[in-house]
């Protein structure tokens, strides 16, 4: 059953509740919300790839490199909007299709680490290979029929799958991180006898990547899609209870009758994105392109047809490994942005010298290396924790928040050292002199904020992930609405038990911490985590103690929460990979960046803990709905002629 934590977090959220992966998070995030980071753990020496791996790598890196000097054109791409049908084909040539996939059906069987860095790649160069790529290997039809399909669905799939992109059908008009409220419908077909023999599909998807060329003609030939399975229509109105939901993930064909890929969405960065709002009109697709668990336990009490129910569970994870990729591509646009910063510092003189004597501008080419090494550090770590078979909900979600905000500043920092010329269009500014993509990295960075789940929602499931612990062992107090239920006599003994082991692990925060050895200019920072860590955990319990129930509601709290665990881990492994990197590489000293970073980032979590306390949150709650309702409008909407949905353009509800 759902927490009541979960519930306070919304619908999407209470589904996700639903399907949720019971393994326990125990790797380095965790450990920090619970004030036990694995520090030891980190800090031992990162796995090396095997010889046969580090050869696959450098092949595909090697050929990638050719690939995007040779074929990829980014200002033409990003001038036209579109890729040229011939780089699709180059990159199915090069294999980029089938990265993951295992070597007996044709695949490369890449490892998440090297995977990612060959996104790296692509990324450092354009967006729009690196989307197209990711897309397919990331959240597309091979990661569910990989890791979720039966054998007879890998051999017949896989070997066509692997041949070119593919893409990924969640969203809806209404039904983003919110997957509660999908309503594409996936209505059984059965035979005379009553077996499920198909299902027909109906409604609109939105933002399909891979999935369109040009205007109605399609680019894959396959799309993974995610619909609510019923036996009619109506269901998808009139029930309301969503333990009852059922959602299957289907592999359609785009070849199929009833289908249209729609017309090609544009965007104001990544421009060479293939994209639209495909419909689904009545498609049949065969039971055998369900890809799903088979749960008799289902089937038995829901009385789900066989492998029903999977569908909301597979996008999930995928999107987990999505959040990886899309940190891994933050890398290499920050490492290019850093370049071209770097390029433009030495070549720009302004009040008597060169830019990069300038005070201001060094601090943001410092800014840029420090954060890059822990992009990369927290990015490497998630990929292995993959690679290891162990659960990334927590890593996966941090770094994509760590990475794409810092990517975000970084590429920003560019942008202003840039000036005006950065304000020019490539097009306009290049008849004159020689341009370098930064307004094409400036507009393409912004979105990573937004895909694979906006940060926003990720602060807060990074915080149900986190505190899964205590939620278990506590709920019978946190569900406590008022304190004087605490002792009312039904469930009094389990409320009471809860409650006492809070108690037990706030207490188990004081114990005697370990140390770890390393570098004596890193060890200070370490030791910070391993004491803060505790400290947030303290305030956490303190404030679930508190608030109960009602703590999913402070969703301000819960994002400085996840904030200081996001700040204490990237931490920890910034100086571990620095350390790692040291030691490949001798003289370099990639510990001084590691603590500049560190050094900056306690600054950054001495505030937030501060501002737990010490906030104007609930003040600013109520002055905020005067505003809604117009109070302040005299004011604030006093001098302009307000837009309102009469002036804007499209379509009118």
């Amino acid at each position: 059953m759902a927490s009541n934590i979960a519930k306070g977090l919304g619908k999407g959220v209470e589904l996700a509740e639903e399907v949720r992966d019971e393994r326990s998070a125990d790797n380095l995030f965790a450990g920090i919300f619970t004030g036990k980071p694995s520090l030891k753990k980190v800090f031992s020496d990162w796995p090396k790839p095997s010889a046969e791996e580090v050869a696959k790598r450098s092949k595909v890196m090697s050929d990638v490199a050719n690939f995007l000097l040779n074929k990829v054109d980014i200002y033409s791409i990003d001038d036209s909007g579109s890729v040229p049908l011939e780089v699709f084909k180059d990159m199915a040539e090069l294999g980029l299709y089938g990265l993951k996939a295992p070597k007996e059906f044709g695949g490369m069987e890449l490892s998440n680490t090297s995977y990612t860095d060959v996104l790296s790649l692509l990324a450092s160069w354009c967006s729009a290979p690196v989307i197209a790529v990711s897309a397919h290997n990331t959240i597309g039809c091979v990661f569910p029929v990989m890791y979720y399909g039966t054998d007879e669905q890998k051999s017949r799939l896989l070997p066509e799958l692997i041949k070119w992109p593919t893409g990924f059908c969640l969203t809806e008009k209404d039904a983003g991180s919110d997957a509660y409220n999908i309503r594409e419908c996936a209505v059984r077909v059965r035979d005379a006898v009553g077996n499920i023999v198909g299902y027909r599909l109906s409604y609109q998807k939105c933002y399909t990547t891979n999935g369109i060329l040009t205007d109605h003609v399609p680019l894959a030939k396959n799309l993974a899609v995610v619909a609510r399975i019923v036996s009619d229509p109506a269901e998808i109105e009139i029930e309301k209870d969503q333990r009852k939901f059922c959602f299957g993930l289907f592999i359609v064909p785009t070849d199929s009758e009833g289908f249209d890929i729609g017309l090609k969405n544009t965007f104001i960065g990544m421009r060479g994105i293939h994209n639209s709002n495909p419909t689904f009109d009545n498609v049949y697709v065969s039971a055998s392109n369900l890809i799903g668990e088979k749960r008799l336990d289902w089937e038995s009490k829901k009385g789900w047809g066989p492998r029903e129910g999977s569908g909301i569970k597979i996008a999930f994870e995928s999107l987990n490994t999505g959040r990886i990729a899309i940190a891994k591509g933050c890398v290499g646009a920050s490492k290019q942005a850093l370049n071209l910063t770097r390029w433009w510092a030495n070549k720009r003189s302004q009040l008597g010298g060169p830019l990069a004597d300038k005070e201001l501008v060094r601090d943001k080419l410092i800014f840029a290396a420090a954060n890059i090494l822990a992009m990369e550090a927290m990015a490497r770590y998630a990929s292995i924790c993959f690679d290891n078979g162990q659960d990334v909900r927590i890593e996966a979600a941090a770094v994509k928040i760590f990475a794409s905000e810092k990517a975000w500043q970084i590429i920003d920092n560019l942008a202003q050292t840039r000036g005006g010329r950065f304000y020019e269009t490539w097009q306009s500014l290049s008849r004159r002199e020689l341009t370098p993509p930064d307004e094409i990295l400036w507009t393409g960075a912004r979105p990573n904020r937004i895909f694979e789940g906006a940060n926003e929602i990720l602060v807060q499931l990074m915080f149900r992930e986190g505190t899964d612990k205590y939620i278990k062992a506590a709920m019978p107090f946190l569900s406590v609405k008022n304190l004087k239920d605490l002792f009312k006599p039904k469930g009094f003994g389990s409320r009471i038990a809860a409650f006492i082991k809070l108690t037990g692990y706030y207490l188990k925060t004081f114990a005697s911490r370990s140390t770890v050895g390393t570098d004596t200019r890193l060890m200070t920072h370490l030791e910070f985590v391993d004491l803060m860590s505790s400290k947030l955990a303290r305030k956490i319990l303190a404030k679930s103690a508190r608030y109960r129930d009602k703590l999913a509601l402070k969703q301000l709290m819960l994002d400085r929460f996840s904030r200081i665990a996001i700040s204490l881990g990237a931490m920890a492994l910034t100086c571990s990979y620095a350390k790692q990197l040291d030691k490949e590489n001798p003289g370099h000293d990639y510990s001084q960046l590691a603590d500049i970073f560190c050094k900056a980032t306690r600054r950054d979590v001495d505030k937030l803990f501060k501002t737990l306390d010490d906030n104007d949150d609930e003040y600013r709650w109520r002055v905020s709905k005067r505003l809604l309702d117009g109070n302040f409008d005299d004011f604030l909407l006093g001098g302009i002629i307000p837009m309102t949905e009469e002036h804007m353009r499209g379509p009118k509800e």
